[in-house]
């Protein structure tokens, strides 16, 4: 990965961590003017942060090995820098890919900062055709439109015939707060910061808190004015909706309810100013998550093992895929470098293959890369490549690529690999193969004999893949032709296709929402066999998954027929008085889309988002769904925005 969008995922894990921070322990307390400040100086903190390095701090103080900052994962060690350079078509076409999200990027902050400009210009242009009423101290501009008032710099902008002479003084002592306290700067480095992440949401929302707490700062010091509050809030009510100048501090603001509420609510008590102190546990993760020695290895002894930096190990098993068997004298081709040195190896009697050497000897650039092969004269078989990268002196495991035979594949890391064949014909072809991490063996072993225990190492680790592979081949002995949507056999669940896709007790099945046997799903009742809709699998090589979704019924219909729109049909539910609760446990439409646990796009609307709710019962109910009585139908958006809408009486 290139250190720039290495750099980028850093801050946005950054800002993720601010913007979350805020919304669920700031947010709802009333220190405006320490929420301020924290916005302000922890966004524009999080561009330095990936610059710290806190390994030799950690070092220091012997909190290297301590359970916490090894709970905590490093960052770098999933984003391990890329150099650029020319070696061969697979690392140019990685490059490349990196230089195009670059060049995405770049797209992007181009075309905000354009679209800011325009702003600014379009705010030039009122301030032309403004007539200026007062330029003591803080200027006051006259527009001739119906514009929301506004402050930017040391400049209002009002329209006094829109606002009578007690509204226009509210509306001042408003913008006032704005321009003493030099709001318009903190629009500036918010707006600064979605140019720079125009691709990160977490950027978006930070924004937006900045602007609506400062909307929270002004209308405090207007309420402490001796304004009163319900006059205050009615004169909200009463610009809402007309024209704004976007770029500026608005009179108006979109968070409106939020406001009012804010308004009515107590001051928090100083006790919760404690709150902010929990902002330095935070920055103690980032900088942890940050850190970059990540080559060292601790063995279960306690002492440091470091790998050579110019060593590189290769070694695996190749077993039969119907026995579990070795194959012996296998001849092998690893290709060294560039790929052009070709060193011949073969099997051992155990079916173990191992080589050690400098990578040094073969490249002399800051790639090498290798790819053992099986040639049979008709067909080769990949059974491991990598491209290792050396980076500031150090070596850095990277996959060469999926190693695919016969559609199985394994994901790429710095492993041994157990490799299973099948001979037909004279051909050998790959069954499933199993990655074992090479952190797994050399973080406990410290011997001198590597080779001799890294094939025990390997053969014990081979036992769970061997056990797997029989299954699997049991499977397909006694079904050809599996009739089921899914076939348990011993411990394990098959698909039609013969896939094995979990384990009994580790894989868990849902229909329709619900949890479910697979004798649910192999007799769902009349009609079509259920849809597979999503899998989750485990953070492993072998894609056996943990729970998967099925459903019977259609996620989104088109609007049903007038007949179907009885009045007996549909009751209207006041949105204030609604349990949203209820949405966990019962099945809903959300504008038009059927949302269930495991099901469509599974959302839960927030409440203050819900426009109207209806309950569709009898006839109409079961026309989204035959076994329905009642359900839900929840709407956030316009009316004509969702999605195959009955025609139903707006409520």
């Amino acid at each position: 990965m290139s250190p720039f969008i290495e750099y980028l995922l850093k801050i946005t894990i950054g800002f993720a961590v601010v913007s979350c921070f805020y919304q669920f322990v700031l947010r709802k307390y009333t220190f405006y003017n320490w929420n301020r400040w924290y916005l302000l100086l922890y966004s524009a903190l999080v561009f330095f942060i990936p610059f710290i390095n806190v390994d030799q701090t950690l070092k220091q103080v012997e909190l290297v090995d301590h359970q916490i900052v090894q709970f905590v994962p490093a960052v770098q060690h999933y984003t391990r820098p890329a150099v650029n350079f020319a070696v061969n078509e697979a690392v140019a076409t990685e490059v490349n890919r990196w230089d195009v999200l670059v060049l995405m990027f770049g797209t992007g902050v181009v075309f905000m900062f354009v679209r800011s400009m325009l702003f600014f210009v379009s705010f030039r242009k009122i301030r032309k055709k403004a007539k200026l009423i007062s330029g003591d101290g803080v200027k006051i501009y006259e527009v001739q439109k119906d514009i929301i008032p506004f402050s930017f710099g040391n400049s209002i902008f009002i329209n006094r015939n829109l606002h009578d002479e007690d509204e226009l003084r509210e509306i001042m002592l408003h913008e006032f707060v704005h321009v003493k306290q030099r709001h318009t700067l903190d629009i500036i480095f918010a707006e600064i910061l979605c140019i720079l992440n125009w691709y990160n949401p977490f950027v978006w929302q930070i924004r937006y808190a900045i602007r609506q707490n400062l909307e929270f700062i002004a209308d405090r010091q207007v309420l402490e004015n001796g304004v009163d509050v319900k006059q205050y809030q009615y004169l909200l009510l009463k610009v809402t909706g007309v024209p704004a100048f976007r770029i500026a501090n608005q009179f108006n603001f979109s968070s409106l309810k939020q406001r009012i509420i804010m308004m009515n609510k107590m001051k928090s008590a100083r006790i919760q100013l404690i709150r902010f102190l929990f902002v330095l546990p935070l920055l103690f993760v980032l900088l942890v998550a940050f850190r970059q020695d990540v080559e060292n290895q601790i063995n279960v002894q306690g002492k440091e093992y470091v790998k050579d930096d110019q060593t590189i190990y290769i070694s695996g098993l190749v077993l039969e895929v119907l026995t579990g068997k070795p194959i012996s004298n296998l001849p092998l081709e690893i290709k060294l470098g560039d790929r052009k040195t070709t060193k011949p190896i073969s099997t051992d009697s155990d079916g173990f293959y191992y080589l050690k050497f400098d990578a040094g000897d073969y490249s002399s650039d800051s790639v090498f890369n290798y790819q053992v092969m099986y040639n049979d004269g008709a067909e080769q078989v990949a059974l491991a490549g990598y491209n290792t990268l050396f980076f500031n002196g150090k070596a850095v495991g990277r996959p060469y690529g999926l190693i695919k035979n016969r559609g199985s594949d394994i994901d790429g890391g710095e492993h041994f690999t157990i490799s299973f064949l099948r001979k037909v014909d004279k051909l050998l072809y790959a069954g499933r193969p199993y990655g074992i991490y090479q952190e797994e063996f050399f973080k406990s072993n410290r011997s001198s004999d590597v080779k001799n225990e890294l094939r025990s190492f390997l053969q014990e680790e081979s036992k769970a893949p061997v056990k797997e592979q029989n299954l699997i081949a049991n499977f397909k002995k006694e079904y050809k032709r599996p009739r089921h949507v899914i076939t348990k056999f011993e411990n394990g669940f098959f698909t039609k296709d013969q896939k094995l896709v979990g384990y009994e007790g580790n894989l868990q099945f849902y229909l329709d929402g619900k949890p479910a046997t697979y004798y649910e799903l192999n007799a769902p009742g009349k009609g079509s066999p259920p849809t597979l809709l999503n899998t989750d699998f485990k953070h492993d090589d072998r894609r056996l998954a943990t729970k998967m979704f099925y459903y019977t019924y259609p996620t989104n219909k088109e609007a049903p027929p007038a007949s179907y729109l009885k009045k007996d049909n549909v009751e209207w539910i006041d949105v204030a008085s609604f349990d949203i609760s209820k949405l966990d446990s019962e099945p809903f439409f959300l504008d038009g889309f059927r949302q269930v646990f495991g099901v469509g796009s599974n959302i839960k609307p927030l409440k203050e988002e819900i426009k109207r709710i209806a309950v569709f019962k009898g006839k109409l109910a079961r026309y989204y769904d035959k076994k329905l009585d009642r359900l839900w139908w929840i709407e956030t958006r316009p009316v004509d925005e969702v999605y195959g809408r009955p025609a139903l009486a707006n409520n």
